[in-house]
């Protein structure tokens, strides 16, 4: 609920505070007095625009600040925290609007900087303010279809259709992009094939390029080589003074002393790495000599290979490995291109019966909306003809949304599919037997939306109630008697939730719980707005006041106090009405 609203030097309000409690709260007033502030206030909350001029005469910075208490409701708590608004553990919130002279305003959130767009969508969730100008809303093409939806309790109908839709249009989507994507292959699968087999002709092995240069190396240099390691492998291991044999005598000839210092060890150590070094550098040597002239190519087949390496990393701008790559590469698309009619087969069969479930949850939904109907309209006109609305005729109906390039057929007609279905919902009144049915924003007064607007909001009971309402005389245009109906339908809205009505009646004014009064006067020279919370007595008073006539202002007040305490009483207010005498 929301504990407290705080306005600070917003127009003629100084400093005002509203504790509303549960249930339903009466706001009056004389007729200026400042009872729209508490509208535009709330108005700042639920993220309307803000201007310059709504800050007080000689006041740099205006604001305004409720303080909520989620603490009973779970599914807001979830609401806004898919917002990425934590409330505190004790599920208190606090929402805070400042406006600016000079610069730009602020939205505070529990007191951290947030952003228009959030309080917009929080401000969305919380409040809901309801006047006379609900035409727009009543017209909007959305209202009809979600009050028939909402009272016929067909959201499981609804997520069903918004998911065959999205899995629908997935897949569609990813088979006009394979079919793209196969019309591409075809026009270059000749090439992926010629480069496919030009790459796996030449055979490539990575290390082969490094073994052909060696290779060629030895084919041009054959008789300098073959010398030269002879050579150097008799001065290892088989000349007249062999160096592994001088090598072994220096070692045999320190060993016996090398423990007795350790730069003789040292030096022996050395030698010992020394004869292993020569030892592997002759084996090396003797294998060159064994296995020289081995490869059968001459010198011009070895080079040609090697050109054709250079040749492919030069066409391809690749290294070898990723020559090797893209060989792998194009036999998958190849492999891929060649099973692509059965994979397009299997796909445009799997979007084929997405498209037919979409169609089967259209359907269902429009026969849940179709049939139920005329019972909703039948509860609607039960509903809002008790509202000064006796001749009222409500008429809802459900149209395929036709279109000829819809997903689907709805009764033989193609129609365009939305998370919401496919089907067109109209809402159309009569509000005088004998006349044209037609839109409630062509048929219908302010006062008559307004009280069409309430009674169908109250008939709907939607899951998502805001925190509280705001009803900004609703009752306009109605007398007395006429408008306890409307009282009596407010106060069945806010059973076990919060709202706020501004009236002007005082059959509707008796209903409330808690009933506060709005004034003006002038302190220091300046108007200021003031609110009161009404004791019995001063309701009372407030009653006999809304009751009016030359005989209240001059004092001769008895029959406006007798009625008001009769209005209490009837409203289940007796208590108050005789602890008020």
């Amino acid at each position: 609920m929301l504990l407290e609203l705080r306005i600070g030097n917003l127009a003629l309000a100084e400093d005002v505070v509203l504790r509303p409690g549960p249930g339903l709260t009466m706001l009056t007033g004389e007729t200026g007095a400042g009872k729209s502030l508490i509208v535009g206030a709330l108005g700042l909350l639920a993220g309307g625009r803000a201007e310059r001029g709504q800050i007080r005469s000689g006041e740099d910075e205006a604001w305004v600040e409720a303080v909520c208490d989620l603490s009973a409701r779970p599914d807001l708590i979830a609401a806004v925290r898919k917002l990425g608004v934590t409330p505190g553990a004790d599920g208190l919130l606090v929402l805070r609007r400042e406006l600016r002279r000079e610069g730009r305003g602020r939205v505070l959130i529990d007191g951290r900087l947030s952003s228009q767009a959030v309080i917009e969508e929080l401000g969305g969730l919380l409040f809901a303010i309801q006047s006379q100008d609900q035409k727009r809303e009543l017209a909007a093409g959305g209202f009809a279809r979600d009050l028939l939806d909402d009272v016929l309790d067909l959201a499981a109908a609804r997520e069903g259709v918004a998911t065959a839709l999205q899995r629908d249009r997935d897949l569609a989507q990813q088979l006009a992009r394979r079919r793209e994507e196969q019309a591409q292959a075809v026009e270059q699968l000749d090439m992926w094939r010629f480069q496919c087999d030009e790459l796996r002709r030449a055979n490539l092995r990575e290390d082969e390029e490094a073994e052909l240069a060696e290779a060629i190396a030895v084919k041009r240099h054959a008789r300098a080589m073959l010398e030269a390691a002879s050579a150097a492998r008799d001065l290892l291991d088989t000349g007249r003074t062999p160096a592994r044999d001088l090598i072994g005598r220096a070692q045999a000839g320190l060993a016996p002393h090398a423990g007795r210092s350790a730069r003789l060890e040292a030096a022996h150590q050395q030698l010992t790495v020394a004869a292993d070094a020569v030892a592997d550098a002759s084996s090396e040597l003797e294998r060159f000599l064994d296995g020289f002239g081995d490869d059968p190519r001459d010198l011009d087949e070895l080079q040609e290979r090697k050109a054709l390496y250079e040749e492919l990393r030069r066409k391809y701008r690749r290294d070898v490995p990723g020559l090797l790559a893209l060989a792998d590469t194009l036999e998958e698309r190849l492999a891929r291109h060649d099973g692509a009619d059965r994979e397009l087969d299997a796909l445009a069969a799997e979007a084929a019966a997405a498209r037919g479930e979409l169609a089967s949850a259209c359907l269902a939904l429009h026969e849940h909306r179709r049939r139920g109907a005329p019972r909703v309209a039948a509860d609607a006109e039960a509903t809002l003809r008790p509202l000064a609305l006796p001749e009222l005729d409500v008429m809802l109906t459900v149209e395929p949304a036709a279109d000829p390039g819809g997903e689907v057929a709805i009764e033989g007609v193609r129609c365009r599919v939305s998370q919401h279905g496919a089907d067109r919902v109209g809402l159309a009144v009569r509000t005088n037997a004998g006349e044209a049915a037609g839109p409630v924003a062509d048929i219908a007064s302010g006062g008559e939306a307004a009280r069409i607007h309430l009674g169908l909001t109250v008939l709907r009971q939607t899951r998502r109630r805001p925190l509280i309402w705001l009803f900004d005389e609703v009752d306009a245009g109605l007398g007395m008697d006429a408008a306890t109906p409307v009282a009596l339908l407010l106060r069945r809205l806010a059973e076990g939730s919060q709202a706020l009505c501004i009236t002007h009646l005082p059959t509707v004014a008796a209903h409330g719980a808690q009933h506060w009064r709005v004034g003006k006067r002038v302190v220091s020279g300046r108007t200021v707005i003031e609110l009161q919370e009404l004791d019995p007595a001063a309701r009372v008073q407030e009653l006999a006041r809304q009751l009016g006539g030359e005989g209240w202002r001059q004092g001769d007040d008895a029959a406006q106090t007798r009625y008001a305490r009769d209005l209490l009483a009837a409203a289940g207010h007796g208590r108050e009405a005789r602890g008020s005498s």
